[in-house]
């Protein structure tokens, strides 16, 4: 295994190999965007490397490295179990920080020499972005779309799932953005992703279609919550084949009361409901 290997890579070797990704950063840079499906176990917490931070831009590279050397090691043998517990699971570990720098390459060089099987991944989580980045476009283009439309409570999403279970290829981009994409949207699915998680689940979800493979999706607008659907899906979307769904009232009541009241707090949706007293008469509300 190499010691440092491109996100390519690393996907060719997932085709023989169960690999899994490992997210050295903080957590707080973790919350807000990782590889999909990557662990966290962080080298330094969030104030750590704040303050870490803070000395480098003063100039105190010394004192950076003290401080950030002193926190990592008193959490190294706890690391080193969370590792190996991984290693139960993963056949190999492919490690990644910010840009494949020293956080990464220090970790790695001691579970290297610890016999453990782990690589880094070259330019950390940018090099990963600007892999998703740079294959996303051609990914999606290539395929046909048929999308089902229909009023909210119709069962666009199980049918989609229904879909999937038969084989059949989805690009379920309520998933993918963690939001339902109505008023409601986001009740019970707090936190929404960021844009930049909402890209990389979109990259997850296509990175096998083949060229001219018909794939399934769910009608939305271009914004879905807090993500923006990129101007080629939204394009190719369009461009191809309609269902419309429809159904009953009382089977529309029923799918919403599942989809949104057994899964949500009476708070979340008061919440929700309240952003309406602006559009419509706040008694109706």
């Amino acid at each position: 295994m190499k010691p440092t290997v491109t996100y390519e890579e690393v996907l060719e070797r997932g085709k023989t190999k169960k690999i899994g990704f490992v997210d050295v950063r903080s957590p707080k840079e973790y919350q807000n965007a990782t590889i999909p499906g990557a662990v966290n176990i962080p080298i330094l917490d969030n104030q750590t490397r704040e303050t870490v931070g803070t000395l480098y831009v003063n100039g105190e590279i010394s004192q950076a490295k003290e401080y950030g050397i002193g926190y990592a090691s008193s959490k190294l043998p706890e690391m080193y179990r969370q590792y190996e517990g991984l290693l139960e699971e993963y056949d190999e570990l492919a490690l990644f920080c910010s840009r494949g720098g020293m956080r990464s390459r220090s970790i790695f060089a001691l579970l290297k020499a610890l016999g453990m099987p782990v690589s880094r991944i070259q330019g950390g989580y940018k090099g990963y972005r600007h892999y998703v980045l740079e294959h996303l476009e051609e990914q999606i283009t290539q395929v046909q779309f048929v999308t089902l439309y229909g009023l909210s409570g119709t069962g666009k999403t199980a049918i989609l799932k229904e879909l999937s279970n038969l084989g059949e290829s989805i690009l379920d981009l309520e998933g993918c953005a963690n939001h339902r994409g109505s008023l409601l949207g986001g009740v019970g699915l707090t936190p929404a992703h960021s844009q930049k998680m909402f890209e990389s689940y979109l990259f997850e979800a296509s990175k096998h279609w083949q060229k001219g493979q018909v794939v399934f999706t769910e009608g939305e607008s271009k914004r879905i919550g807090r993500v923006v659907m990129p101007s080629f899906l939204a394009e190719k979307i369009q461009a191809g084949s309609y269902i419309l769904i429809e159904a009953s009232l009382a089977y529309r009541i029923e799918k919403i009361y599942q989809d949104y009241i057994e899964t949500s707090s009476l708070e979340e949706l008061i919440q929700a409901l309240d952003q309406l007293k602006g559009m419509i008469n706040p008694e109706k509300v």
